[in-house]
């Protein structure tokens, strides 16, 4: 669907370097019909201060949306984010995770009614990452033999995804597998099931319960390859809650439920603010 809209929501948390990085594959994308709709869980004001910069001349809009840090809440502050979206696409993805130059012409030329698009990662090394966040700007076009010299020195977990053609896998009902890491769907669909859960807390499976709803209100799922993003390394974040999470997430998929406990209809305004 080569004219569909496409909103673009980057999470993010209290990492500049990072979200640099990510913006800037965005600035150089080929295809530039999209805006950015960054959902920040809380970051400090060097995170407002990027975003102020580069909302001068970056080729697409962003938008910022920020809420007081009270702990891990990406639920609640993608669907603020989620709230605002004329599109009528949206690509879920976060603020730790560069896009190849035809990421945005992918999702476009793929996205469809009926289904979400699912897409790949490739690791990148902790060095790697931090060489990235040292430099003041990457170009993200590179050849295939580039990417070979990066796989044999280690810099990235896998070589096939990046010189893999762009194409879209058959329609299935999978959802083992699946990512957060850039994920496509109808803005219709999200509201039909309520956006995320923000009964979620902490890090864990939020995404894998979005994805599981979808399922359930008959959306198909297809696996978008030769497109990967590049995950930049960090630490994990805390597991702390992920028992509890795995216990809400079964919950989900025995009642095949298809609507957030607590979404989208549920949203209250509370301190924050949105820029651009």
């Amino acid at each position: 669907m080569p004219n569909a809209s496409l909103a673009v929501v980057i999470s993010t948390y209290n990492n500049p370097d990072f979200l640099r990085l990510t913006l800037e594959g965005y600035r150089q994308q080929t295809d530039h019909h999209f805006s950015i709709y960054i959902a920040d869980d809380g970051s400090t004001k060097e995170t407002a201060q990027l975003i102020e910069r580069l909302q001068a001349d970056f080729p697409a809009p962003i938008h910022h949306y920020w809420q007081e840090d009270h702990g891990f809440r990406k639920a609640r502050i993608h669907n603020r984010a989620i709230a605002q979206i004329s599109a009528s696409h949206t690509l879920l993805t976060d603020g730790d995770c560069i896009p190849l130059p035809g990421l945005v012409a992918a999702h476009r030329r793929f996205s469809g009614e009926d289904y979400f698009v699912s897409g790949s990662r490739v690791l990148l090394s902790r060095p790697c990452s931090e060489r990235l966040c040292q430099q003041q700007s990457f170009d993200t076009a590179r050849s295939g033999g580039w990417w070979l010299k990066q796989r044999v020195s280690g810099n990235i977990n896998r070589l096939l995804p990046l010189l893999l053609p762009t194409t879209l896998s058959p329609a299935s009902t999978q959802l083992e597998g699946i990512r957060g890491c850039h994920l496509c769907c109808p803005t219709r669909a999200l509201i039909q099931i309520n956006g995320f859960d923000e009964s979620f807390e902490g890090w864990g499976r939020e995404d894998s319960d979005l994805t599981a709803r979808l399922l359930h209100a008959g959306f198909k799922r297809r696996n978008l390859r030769g497109m990967p993003v590049l995950h930049l390394w960090h630490e994990e974040s805390s597991r702390r809650h992920l028992a509890e999470n795995d216990d809400m997430l079964q919950a989900c998929l025995n009642e095949r439920r298809i609507e957030a406990a607590y979404g989208l209809k549920q949203l209250q305004p509370e301190n924050g603010h949105s820029r651009g």
